[in-house]
């Protein structure tokens, strides 16, 4: 990873790209059950649509 941040301050864009990157890294970290547990629970709130 690039930059860490540790406020929300400066360039959005940037803050933007280290989100997805870290959240990126964190979920490929993750085994099956928790991806679908995962999956199934961002359906539920609406965060991803069929």
């Amino acid at each position: 990873m690039d930059k860490v941040f540790t406020h929300f301050g400066g360039d959005e864009e940037t803050r933007r790209d280290e989100l997805i990157r870290t959240i990126e890294h964190s979920i490929e970290q993750l085994s099956l059950p928790e991806l679908e547990a995962l999956y199934y629970d961002l359906v539920a709130k609406d965060y991803i649509r069929l």
